[in-house]
């Protein structure tokens, strides 16, 4: 495995840490201020989180890659 593939590997990780972590303060800040409607609040939460964390792969992942200079060739 190449330098430059770990590399990328470890943005996209990185990028999907982010992004299933972040809304984790979000969810804190339900469960505090309005325990009684967290519940069905969080429920509906759970397809943004997921959303929010294939966002965090996909950016990871193009950060990555520009940083290790890797380009794609065409394919015809």
């Amino acid at each position: 495995m190449s330098p430059q593939k770990i590399m990328v590997w470890i943005m996209t990780t990185i990028g999907g840490a982010v992004g299933l972590f972040a809304p984790v303060g979000v969810v804190k800040w339900l469960l505090q201020t309005e325990p009684e409607d967290a519940g069905i609040l969080t429920f509906f939460f759970i397809p943004v989180w997921c959303l929010l964390v294939i966002i965090g792969l996909l950016a990871g992942r193009r950060l990555g890659i520009a940083l290790a200079g890797l380009r794609r060739a065409v394919q015809r």
